[in-house]
């Protein structure tokens, strides 16, 4: 019962820090939501939000240290 909970508590919290604040990503991708060719940035509060749509569903990159953008 003991080992439940700790599973349990470690489960609930990594679901209240979905990304790390200041961090963008494409939609779709790496756990961002959104439409494939949007960029999401990370809020303070650890949430994915919508920043801009690119110009296509290939047209957002991103490089993997923390940066999204459109290329197109």
């Amino acid at each position: 019962m003991y080992f439940s909970r700790i599973i349990t508590t470690l489960g609930l919290l990594a679901l209240a820090q979905a990304c790390t604040p200041g961090h963008y990503a494409c939609g779709n991708q790496d756990g961002a939501p959104g439409p494939d060719g949007s960029v999401q940035v990370c809020n303070s509060s650890g949430d994915w939000v919508f920043s801009a749509q690119c110009n296509g569903a290939g047209c957002c990159y991103d490089n993997g240290a923390g940066n999204a953008y459109c290329k197109c």
